[in-house]
C-alpha cells in the first residue's frame, strides 16, 4: 500500500508557506487547508487546495529505485494545488518596516508565496520518505477586487511531481 504522500505534501505546503511568511511579516497570516466558513475567516488568508492527482509517468515494469530504500514498485505521480489569497480592505502588514495593504500587499504576497513554494525544504516537513522531483507555479490568475465583500484576491496553480513508492 502506498504511503500517505498527498497529505504529507499538503501539510508541507501549508506549513512551509506559514513558517516563512510569518517570519517575514509583522502580524499574522492565516493558512487554511480548506475554505473556511465566511464568518470564521481571518485575514490575510491563504488557502491551499488539492485540485487534482494522478499518474504522470508509469515506469516500464513499474520498477523504480527510491532513496535509500532500494528498488520497488512505483511511478511518478502528479498533483495540482490551487493556492488562494484573500485580503480584506482593512488588512495591513508591516514588512521590513514598510506598511503594505490592499493591492500592494496582494502583489507582495503573490511573489513571495511563489518563492516560498519553490524554496520548501521537504526534509524539514517530511513525515515519511518523500522524493519530490519537481514543482512549478503555473500562473497567478483571478487577480482582483470583490467589491461586495471588499476583498482582494488571487489564485495560482502549482504542480508537483513525486515518486509514488508502493512496495
Amino acid at each position: 500500500m502506498a504511503k500517505d504522500y498527498l497529505n504529507v505534501i499538503e501539510r508541507a505546503l501549508m506549513m512551509g508557506i506559514s513558517d516563512k511568511i510569518n517570519t517575514d511579516v509583522t502580524g499574522d497570516v492565516y493558512v487554511y487547508g480548506h475554505f473556511p466558513e465566511a464568518e470564521e475567516v481571518k485575514f490575510p488568508a491563504i488557502i491551499v487546495q488539492l485540485t487534482s492527482t494522478g499518474f504522470d509517468e508509469q515506469f516500464y515494469g513499474q520498477s523504480t529505485t527510491f532513496g535509500s530504500s532500494g528498488a520497488g514498485t512505483g511511478e511518478v505521480y502528479g498533483t495540482a494545488f490551487a493556492v488562494h489569497l484573500l485580503i480584506d480592505k482593512e488588512t495591513e502588514l508591516t514588512i521590513s518596516g514598510t506598511k503594505y495593504k490592499q493591492r500592494r500587499l496582494l502583489n507582495w504576497m503573490m511573489l513571495n508565496i511563489a518563492n516560498y513554494v519553490a524554496d520548501i525544504n521537504w526534509d524539514v516537513y517530511e513525515e515519511e520518505e518523500l522524493e519530490v522531483l519537481d514543482r512549478n507555479l503555473e500562473a497567478w490568475g483571478d487577480i482582483g477586487y470583490l467589491e461586495q465583500f471588499q476583498w482582494y484576491g488571487a489564485s495560482a496553480q502549482f504542480t508537483l511531481h513525486f515518486k509514488n513508492y508502493r512496495t
